[in-house]
């Protein structure tokens, strides 16, 4: 072979190995980048105000679907949504003491609330297209059918304000028919009401009224 032909097929592996290997290098760093990204935008929704007391219903819900997305997105990316929040709130994995119980109270509000919410949000099959993905990202509810409703865990007759608070909104089937609460779901109203009350979200009174509410019938 011709030592000039030799020495240019040379420089065009060279070449194209050095193209692959940009171009991996580049896709590495644009994951990371938006790993990155999401912890802080992700740290930022939980942290500001509008998380535990937004300005209108229409508003919470908005927020609610955001955070789902997020966390969707971090898992497409190969990060699983419990690690995802380890991140956003700076967690050691091998910390001895880091149990879920000892968060403090407004972390473990936004753990719980969005954990929960992405978990139905897959089961309801609002993650599974790029489309719908889209659209929690822009805090609308995926145009798919039959479509959930958003519903409050704790009823805003109970405590007026509530239908604003984030962590007080869950996914119910679609028209789903309102019944006598369960025993679940009367555990799940009380146990809300003393994280809100944890976290300061509300005061000691309201608690009280929704515990007093959701009381169990033997305990009346």
């Amino acid at each position: 072979m011709d030592p000039r032909v030799a020495t240019i097929l040379k420089l065009a592996v060279f070449a194209v190995i050095a193209l692959v290997a940009f171009s991996f290098g580049s896709k590495h760093y644009k994951k990371s980048q938006r790993k990155a990204a999401l912890v802080d935008e992700m740290r930022t929704l939980v942290s500001e105000a509008s998380f535990y007391r937004s300005l209108t219903e229409e508003d919470a819900r908005a927020v609610l679907l955001r955070g789902i997305a997020k966390v969707e997105e971090a898992r497409s990316l190969g990060i699983e949504p419990s690690a995802y929040f380890d991140l956003v709130f700076k967690r050691e994995k091998d910390d001895p003491t880091d149990e879920f119980e000892d968060y403090p109270a407004r972390e473990q509000l936004a753990r719980e609330t969005l954990l929960r919410a992405h978990q139905h949000a897959v089961q309801l099959k609002l993650v599974e297209t790029p489309e719908a993905r889209l659209e929690l990202a822009d805090g609308k509810m995926p145009d798919i059918s039959p479509k959930p409703e958003i519903a409050c865990t704790i009823d805003p007759a109970i405590s007026p304000g509530l239908e604003k608070v984030v962590p007080n909104l869950e996914f119910v089937p679609a028209g789903k028919k309102k019944e006598a609460p369960t025993d679940l779901e009367i555990a799940a109203a009380r146990n809300l009401a003393a994280d809100l009350y944890s976290a300061q979200i509300i005061d000691r009174e309201a608690e009280k009224r929704i515990t007093d509410h959701f009381r169990p019938p033997q305990e009346k």
